[in-house]
Formats: structure tokens, C-alpha cells, sequence
């Protein structure tokens, strides 16, 4: 680190920044900046409001409180500042930003590491150096053991509980400012950190305070702008909309709908007499983790689920999938084939005997295949034991835009989407929604055969593969029934 004792030119901050002052309806920046006493300020704002250039100017005007503020030799750094993005990708804008308006009368020299992604500033008697970071939070275990004087939680609604818990304590450290920053459009679901940050703000918290405001509040768009904004109801749902621009908090506005009405029932622990069960398995890659989800066809309900951990070999995998297969006595398994390695893995599986069928996930593919399931979520067609994992991909995924203006189906960074395909791929195994079938339907005997959803809209039969797995079953159940007294 560059520790040169140096002290600034009087820094006015107004000469590189002037906040705006908001509308007739809602304060803007300045008041914010200079109104506002609290340690931290939890902004729910809509896009286009100038949220990352609050943030930005408040941490600069924090550092250069920090130069007046005499510390311990022993602080290190003597102001230390932390920049919380989502991913490293989304922050390049960010660091573009940081590189383009931090003052040069403060940057020190050779203090700019592009590859790590940190600055180091000139500092004071007081403070004779600091530093700002940008720490992704895709990386959990390197966001701790740093006590901060300045915490920017950037799109907060997109950073993981478990990140923000990591970061939470850096502002408790002794001798260290604690101000923060968190901004963001609104999370997804009630129990999410950022939501339950604002709501504790709202509340009256001590050193907290809560911030709303509009894309339309800030006064410094044009007509043109607020009509682009205007244009986008044109592809993006109304919920979605009113989230990205005008802050407005819906458990409904994420693109999967009634989460909530299809969660019931546990998770079993073995098959039942007269069940029929397919599964959907989707293939994580080294990042990623493997999921399997079992449901029980007719009913169109998981009742197993299993994950593999991040980076587990895919021979370890693939013993375990035929081992559950086999217990659970598959009729069907739909595996996403695209992924790395996918093909020979759905192809070892199928060798094996496994009534596989392998579904490629592309982009013109993953848009039905989303839709089906959003479907089923809103006509309650489904249902799901409380899977947490399971809950959290469901709520945050959302209809992203893009900077080409184009709008995505995603999982928002740093977050996955491996549960969310794996009941996806599962539930095009299953029969087409109907009621629920009676007692003696379901534990006796059957009646003609149902076509899956595939076969009713291409006018398929089963696979070979099926065909094989029912007739090896059928006496398993005819067994099963008879020693529980089922005729």
C-alpha cells in the first residue's frame, strides 16, 4: 500500500458534484446528503433516480469528514470503504465511475489497481491514507474480518442474505465511522434482508432512515427519458414495471406468481403403494450445484430433493441418480442435457437402463419451459413441501432488461437458478393437471393409461425407456398394495 502522509487542498465536493434537489412531491439528493442525520440511509428508489451517484458522493463526503477526524496508528487502513456488488460484472460500471470522478487532489499515487479492484486515496494528518475496495458478493467468505468507516450496498435487492449478514458487522468495529449506504429497487419477497432493512428503517430504528422516491422524482430527465420510461410498459409486465421505476414493493411482482398457495405437504421418505413418480435433474457446473427434484406424476407434488454440492464429481453423481431412480422406481427423467458434459451424462444414464430423456436448455427453449411452470404456480397445479432453497430461486427470479432494451427470464446475480430448472424439467414429466384423485384411484387399482403433457400435445406414446420401467415396476406395486391390504 501506498502510505505517503499528504495533505489536501481544501476538497469542495460541490465542485465535482451537484446533487439534485428533487421534485415538488419527494426530496431528492441533497436533502438526502445534508438533511438527513443517520448512519444508515436505506434507499428503496427507482431506476434512473441517480442512486449509484448518491451513494458514490456520500462516501466521498465521508472520507473527507474522516481527514478532520484524528485515529489510533494502529488503525489499518486509517479509512477503509467497501463498494458490495452483486458480481464482479455488474460492477464495471461502478468502477468506471470510481476511476472517472473520484477527485485527483485525493487519489494517490499509483493507487489504482485495476486487476483487484481497489484505490487507494492520499490522506491527512488525521488519516494519512485510505482505501475503497469493491467486493463481490458471489465471493461470501471474503466479505468479513474488516471493520469499515463507509459500507455501499449497491442493487441491494439482488445480494444474498448470507452475504449481507457477512457484512453487517464490518460496521461495528471500534474507532471505525459505521456510515452505510443501501440501495436498490425493491426485493422480491418480505423476508428478504434489504425489504426488512427499509421496513425497519420505516419503523423508526435508531440510526437508520428510510428513503422513497420514483424515477420520476428526479428532476434532472427529460421529457424524452420519462417517455422512454413510459414506453417500456410495453414489455415488461405491470407489476414488473411498477418495481424497476417506481419502487413499489409485491410479493406477486417477481415472474413466478403464487409461490406461496403451492407450498404444502413434507418431503417422503420412500415410495407409496400404487404412486407413480418422475423426476427432473438439473445438471450444475463448477460453480453450480446438481438438483434433483421426484414428484409424484399424477399429483403434480415433489416429494423428494436432493442436491450435490458445488464441484462434486459427476461419477459420484451419476451412481447416486441411478441409485434414487431405481429406489423411487422412475417412470420418467427428464435431465438437462446442455450443460457441459450434460450429453454423456444423460447417454451413461441411459446405457444404464434409466428411462432418460434428455432436454436441451437453450434460449429458445428455456422461455415454454418457464412458462409452463409459471402457469402451473398460478393455477396452483403444482405443489411443493417449504424447500428453502426451492422458495428463494422461485421468488427472486424476474424479468430482467438488458442494456440492448431487451428483457430477460433470469436469476439475479449471484444467485441460481439449478432448483428453479430442475422442478421445471420435472413437471413436463408429469400428467396434465387434473383434479385430485379419489382414495381408490389412488391406492387401487388403475384405469386406462394418461398421456403426459408431451405425449397429449405431440400425440407421442411412451418412450421405450418408460415402457420398460412400468413393466418392471408393475408387480413391485401390485406387491406393495397387497402387504398394506390394498386390493
Amino acid at each position: 500500500m501506498n502510505q505517503q502522509t499528504y495533505m489536501p487542498p481544501q476538497i469542495d465536493l460541490s465542485a465535482f458534484y451537484t446533487p439534485h434537489q428533487g421534485t415538488e412531491w419527494n426530496k431528492g439528493q441533497a436533502y438526502l446528503h445534508f438533511d438527513v442525520d443517520a448512519k444508515v440511509k436505506v434507499l428503496k428508489v427507482g431506476r434512473r433516480w441517480g442512486k449509484s451517484r448518491f451513494a458514490f458522493w456520500e462516501m466521498m463526503r465521508r472520507y473527507v469528514e474522516a481527514l478532520t477526524i484524528p485515529v489510533p496508528s494502529s488503525l489499518v487502513p486509517p479509512f477503509h470503504a467497501w463498494i458490495v456488488v452483486p458480481s464482479f460484472p455488474q460492477a464495471r460500471q461502478t468502477w468506471n465511475e470510481l476511476l472517472s470522478f473520484i477527485p485527483k487532489e485525493v487519489r494517490a499515487v499509483r493507487g489504482v489497481h485495476l486487476e483487484e479492484m481497489y484505490i487507494e486515496l492520499k490522506g491527512s494528518e488525521n488519516r494519512q491514507w485510505g482505501l475503497i475496495e469493491v467486493k463481490s458478493a458471489a465471493n461470501v467468505e471474503g466479505l468479513q474480518t474488516a471493520g469499515l468507516d463507509f459500507l455501499w450496498v449497491q442493487e441491494a435487492q439482488d445480494i444474498p442474505d448470507k452475504a449481507f449478514e457477512k457484512v453487517l458487522p464490518t460496521l461495528r468495529s471500534p474507532n471505525r465511522m459505521g456510515y452505510a449506504v443501501f440501495e436498490g429497487i425493491p426485493a422480491l419477497w418480505s423476508d428478504h434482508w434489504f425489504q426488512k432493512a427499509f421496513s425497519a428503517a420505516e419503523r423508526g430504528r435508531r440510526g437508520y432512515y428510510a428513503f422513497h422516491a420514483t424515477a420520476f422524482d428526479n428532476p434532472m430527465l427529460t421529457d424524452e427519458q420519462r417517455e422512454e420510461i413510459e414506453d417500456d410498459k410495453e414489455i415488461l409486465p405491470d407489476r414488473a414495471w411498477r418495481r424497476m421505476y417506481l419502487a413499489e414493493f409485491s410479493d406477486e411482482a417477481g415472474y413466478f406468481k403464487n409461490v406461496e398457495k403451492c407450498i404444502s405437504g413434507d418431503l417422503l421418505t420412500g415410495t407409496v403403494p400404487g404412486a407413480r413418480y418422475v423426476g427432473g435433474l438439473d445438471l450444475g457446473r463448477k460453480r453450480d450445484a446438481s438438483v434433483l427434484h421426484i414428484l409424484d406424476a399424477t399429483e403434480r407434488k415433489v416429494v423428494f430433493h436432493y442436491t450435490w454440492d458445488e464441484g462434486e464429481s459427476w461419477p459420484l453423481q451419476r451412481e447416486a441418480v441411478m441409485r434414487m431412480a431405481n429406489e423411487w422406481e422412475l417412470e420418467r427423467l427428464v435431465v438437462d442435457a446442455s450443460s457441459f458434459g450434460g450429453d454423456i451424462f444423460t447417454q451413461e444414464l441411459i446405457e444404464a437402463g434409466l428411462p432418460v430423456e434428455p432436454f436441451q436448455i437453450t434460449w429458445t427453449s428455456r422461455t415454454p419451459l418457464l412458462e409452463t411452470l409459471a402457469v402451473a404456480l398460478e393455477r396452483e397445479s403444482i405443489h411443493f413441501p417449504p424447500i428453502p432453497p426451492l422458495l428463494r430461486q422461485l421468488r427472486a427470479f424476474q424479468h430482467r432488461k438488458t442494456s440492448s432494451g431487451n428483457v430477460k427470464l433470469e436469476a439475479p446475480p449471484g444467485e441460481h437458478d439449478d432448483e428453479v430448472f430442475a422442478i421445471a424439467l420435472g413437471l413436463t414429466a408429469c400428467d396434465p393437471a387434473q383434479e385430485v384423485a379419489s382414495t381408490m384411484r389412488r391406492y387401487g387399482r388403475r384405469g386406462s393409461y394418461v398421456p403426459t403433457q408431451n405425449e397429449a400435445q405431440n400425440g407421442a406414446r411412451e418412450g421405450r425407456g418408460a415402457m420398460f420401467m412400468r413393466e418392471r415396476i408393475s408387480e413391485k406395486v401390485r406387491q406393495r398394495a397387497e402387504a398394506v391390504g390394498v386390493e
